[in-house]
């Protein structure tokens, strides 16, 4: 698979469901990241190109080609690939200063916060819970008075994510500059309409657009660091279809401009240390990087299949509100379904089965890091549910009471 970026040269546009039509005071919405959907679209848009134009025989072999992604990442001076980004895991609860002394308007990013895992809880009585049985409830082992941090960042620097997956409870308080960022930062624009007849603007129409810059602004020094969009695609199954080339092409709303070239990087891999541990312990944590689809919600049904002679049970899962999905089928010229996902940094922990051996469970964590794990095959080369998988003892905690 080869590694593209894409780097918008505008603010780039991602619709949400939300309808925008030529009335005064329309406002035109942008997601806070763009969905598989708009990014592998985009792929597959340019890899059906004849002579500029898409050649609507190819949809069948362009639906062939397998995009995972999109992540952040941070460009260096060069474009290329400088730092990695993952959602912020659900399991990680981050609390902020401990008192408001601390909490200095302006010095946000100073703030030291420290990131206590969530873990699978068991109780001396049985709770009253909703949880189908025998899914486990996903908590604090430990009552903590504190408040959470109000806004934690939205993205991981991924040596930081590294290390929670490894060992969630080793992570040090890190600043928030440290630990990672918010990522593209929203811009509005204010438009007028143009009266096509006269080239003057029509009184009250004005309407309003919303991208995300791909840029974040350092504390210091106050230099705007270049962030772009890494995606790994394989076109090798596609027959037919064009090589996608390294070019300026419009991607998202309004036609909005990015770069694609190129990168020499691959997706990060798994560190053998976490490899290592999930053989020893027979249980690990899977984290979305992507939203994914599944068919019963929020719970997985392809990634508790038997595969490589491991078979997986789920133990508990920490999953945040879904998103919801929906766009344009281009081969059914209608809209497709909304659909529920559950979103980036969902967490599921898994206990493996005792009597695999060390080799299987090696190449069921070989096969499932940076894999796809929807339900459905399409959403999978379409790059919904994309994760990877870290360490977890498979031992419940005891809650302690306060």
């Amino acid at each position: 698979m080869t590694t593209w970026i894409i780097e918008p040269r505008d603010p780039l546009i991602v619709r949400d469901g939300r309808p925008f039509g030529p009335d005064p005071g329309a406002r035109a919405t942008s997601l806070p990241f763009p969905f598989p959907s708009t990014t592998t679209g985009g792929v597959r848009t340019r890899a059906g190109l004849k002579e500029g134009i898409f050649e609507t025989t190819l949809i069948d072999q362009v639906k062939e080609i397998a995009v995972r992604g999109p992540l952040l990442v941070e460009l260096s001076d060069k474009g290329e690939i400088e730092h990695w980004f993952a959602p912020a895991p659900a399991d990680a609860l981050i609390f902020g200063p401990s008192s408001d002394d601390e909490a200095v308007e302006g010095n946000e990013a100073k703030r030291p916060l420290e990131c206590k895992p969530l873990v699978p809880l068991e109780f001396a009585e049985k709770p009253l819970t909703n949880l189908p049985e025998p899914l486990l409830p996903v908590g604090l082992p430990k009552p903590d008075p504190r408040k959470p941090a109000k806004a934690p960042p939205r993205f991981w620097f991924w040596a930081s994510f590294e290390q929670w997956l490894l060992d969630p409870f080793e992570v040090k308080p890190l600043t928030a500059t440290d630990l990672g960022h918010n990522g593209p930062r929203p811009e509005s624009r204010m438009h007028v309409r143009i009266d096509r007849a006269t080239q003057t603007s029509e009184e009250g129409r004005l309407f309003q657009t919303s991208g995300l810059e791909f840029i974040h602004s350092h504390p210091s020094p106050s230099f705007g660091a270049r962030l772009g969009l890494a995606l790994s695609v394989n076109t090798q199954a596609a027959a037919g279809v064009a090589d996608l080339a390294q070019t300026i092409a419009p991607l998202g709303g309004e036609r909005r401009l990015v770069h694609w070239r190129e990168s020499s990087q691959a997706l990060p891999a798994c560190p053998d240390e976490v490899k290592a541990r999930i053989v020893k312990d027979r249980a690990c944590r899977v984290v979305l990087l992507i939203p994914a689809h599944f068919e019963q919600g929020y719970r997985p049904t392809w990634l508790l299949e038997p595969r490589c002679g491991v078979t997986p049970t789920l133990a508990a899962a920490a999953v945040p509100r879904p998103q919801v999905v929906s766009g344009w089928d281009f081969a059914l010229d209608k809209p497709k379904p909304s659909r529920r996902l559950a979103p980036g940094g969902s967490v599921y922990f898994l206990k493996l089965n005792q009597d695999a051996g060390p080799a299987a469970v090696e190449q069921w964590v070989d096969t499932l890091w940076m894999h796809s794990i929807s339900d459905d095959e399409q959403d999978q080369k379409d790059g919904f549910g994309l994760a990877v998988l870290g360490c977890w003892s498979g031992q419940a905690y005891v809650w302690e009471a306060a």
